[in-house]
């Protein structure tokens, strides 16, 4: 509900929390899509190397591997020409997500879901009936040490062939980073998050930052800010003083996630020539009605 304000105000923060519940709504059903989305990739594959770090490439990277007697998972693969062959085909999708239930997508929360995406897979019929699919869960606790050693663990330990995750943005950033550089041609990383705008620029080279990120959804900091330039430029405003909290929205990125609105916001208004005044009201020593007085002044007010 919107309390009854000023029409214009109004209009703002009722976008902003429509927008964010939004985000909070839909962050756990992207998985979904990206559940589906990567084994339809995987199961239809085509010709694409990424190949960032030339390396030799490990057996237990191939989904199905040819087996006989007691071969197991990691070992060198033998078999005389002559022998009965089978095949074991595992699908190894490496969780990375907080158990922190304060975070919107958090394992708790996703779990139930991703469950259902496997069950509508099977049921679409997707994968053949003979690929099993295992998910290797790591709780990264919105850390970006304790992310990037889940990613390395899933990887090099647990043979994973994709990576879902990390939510929060601290902890995606360094996970999207190494993910080009992992196996020879690099492990996708997808993500139903990734909100701050470094997540959104060019991905198609190596020597992207981010190459190996998939982002599953199509909202992000980049266009909430480039909402609030479209209302300032439709009211021909020019100046904006920016009031935030930087811990605000927790449950949506993790830490810092109001900082990092502020910072998308930054980048942008310096884009469109916007003058802008950020100011922390975790900073705000004295009564907040003051501090807004001696920060809106003169310079940014006027008659209206």
């Amino acid at each position: 509900m919107c309390e009854r304000i000023p029409i214009q105000q109004q209009l703002i923060s009722c976008h902003w929390v429509r927008k964010w519940k939004f985000v909070e709504n839909l962050v756990a059903w992207r998985l979904v899509v990206a559940c589906i989305m990567l084994v339809v990739i995987l199961h239809h594959p085509s010709p694409v190397s990424a190949t960032c770090r030339k390396q030799d490439v490990n057996s237990c990277e191939a989904i199905c591997v040819p087996v006989t007697g007691g071969t197991t998972w990691g070992e060198n693969i033998t078999t005389a020409v002559d022998a009965p062959l089978e095949w074991r085909c595992e699908l190894r999708i490496i969780v990375i997500m907080p158990t922190n239930t304060s975070i919107e997508a958090s394992l708790p929360r996703v779990h139930p879901v991703l469950m259902k995406a496997e069950e509508e897979i099977r049921a679409r019929q997707i994968i053949p009936p003979s690929v099993a699919i295992r998910w290797i869960f790591y709780d990264d606790q919105c850390d970006q040490a304790r992310a990037t050693v889940s990613a390395m663990d899933g990887t090099g330990r647990d043979c994973g062939h994709v990576i879902l995750g990390p939510t929060c943005d601290y902890a995606l950033a360094p996970v999207a980073r190494i993910g080009r550089f992992i196996y020879n041609d690099g492990i996708p990383v997808i993500t139903g998050a990734g909100y701050t705008f470094d997540f959104v620029q060019n991905k198609t080279r190596c020597e992207d930052e981010f190459f190996m990120l998939i982002r599953t959804g199509w909202l992000s900091f980049k266009r909430i800010a480039y909402f609030m330039i479209d209302l300032l430029k439709h009211y021909k405003w020019n100046r904006v003083v920016y009031f935030y909290e930087r811990n605000s929205y927790h449950n949506v990125a993790g830490p810092n996630t109001g900082h990092l609105v502020l910072s998308t916001m930054a980048e942008f208004f310096r884009r469109e020539n916007i003058t802008y005044l950020p100011f922390s009201t975790d900073s705000a020593r004295s009564n907040f009605t003051e501090s807004l007085k001696e920060k809106v002044g003169f310079s940014h007010s006027s008659e209206y």
